[in-house]
């Protein structure tokens, strides 16, 4: 261990041993930002070979991760305000669902932009309830002189 000329183990002001002292075991002082730069210049290349390929194919087939990640990338003081601006207070993950909804509509309700809303709502609730029906078998009617 780094001692001081008394012999005390070499501390900062708080107590703890300080950083960058090869002898305490330490990281050699700089050796985190020489990562970080190389790590980053590496990234930089990489996402400059196929990054736009990759989003493209993310945005296509995992919708949703595509939206985390956007969604992670933004500032948090940006999220809150673009948060607030969703319609009905909704969380992002629950407007996307809203928006796939939307879609489905859409596709299943030929001019569904031209109805009136309680139409369009009309035509969801009865898709609903008939996903959701469940058969009901009629009672066999005895006939006179049937003998069961």
């Amino acid at each position: 261990m780094e001692k001081n000329g008394t012999g005390e183990v070499v501390r900062d002001d708080r107590g703890r041993f300080k950083n960058g002292s090869a002898s305490l075991g330490g990281r050699p002082l700089g050796s985190r930002h020489k990562f970080s730069e190389t790590f980053l210049r590496d990234l930089s290349a990489k996402w400059a070979e196929c990054g736009s390929d990759i989003i493209d194919r993310v945005a296509a087939t995992e919708p949703a991760k595509f939206f985390s990640v956007a969604a992670s990338l933004i500032p948090r003081d940006v999220q809150v305000s673009l948060t607030a601006r969703l319609p009905g207070n909704l969380e992002p993950e629950e407007w996307l669902i809203a928006t796939e909804t939307f879609q489905a509509i859409r596709q299943a309700l030929p001019e569904a932009d031209k109805r009136q809303p309680g139409e369009v709502l009309s035509f969801v609730l009865d898709a609903i309830r008939a996903h959701d029906a469940k058969l009901i078998e009629a009672p066999v009617m005895k006939t006179e002189g049937q003998n069961t």
